[in-house]
């Protein structure tokens, strides 16, 4: 399939594929084959000229302060309680590895074997 992509006034990526005539099928809004420009910000808009949008600045300003989140007690609790139960498991399965290890010595002991 042979395709070729365009760009609606939006920034929105349009694939215009090939007919049966072998003439492309263009969308129905205005579009055009300059891809937007690197380092633009949304909003942005195809002018009919050039790609307008924000700088990383405008663009961060847009965005709400982030409040600094601190947990409730409960959740304190909870995550602690957490990290003991993973720090068991871990110890568990170490007393797992050591104990096979000690039967399998008594084994070669009782067995003979060096």
């Amino acid at each position: 399939m042979d395709f070729k992509q365009v760009y609606l006034y939006n920034g929105t990526p349009y694939l215009s594929f090939r007919g049966e005539d072998g003439e492309y099928q263009y969308p129905d809004d205005e579009w055009t084959d300059i891809p937007p420009t690197d380092g633009i910000y949304s909003p942005f808009y195809f002018d009919g000229n050039e790609w307008k949008g924000s700088t990383r600045e405008e663009w961060l300003t847009t965005f709400p302060e982030e409040e600094l989140y601190l947990p409730s007690n409960l959740e304190i609790d909870m995550a602690q309680t957490q990290m003991k139960l993973f720090t068991t498991q871990i110890e568990l399965e170490q007393i797992r590895k050591d104990n096979a290890a000690m039967m399998k010595e008594i084994f070669k002991t009782r067995e003979g074997i060096k």
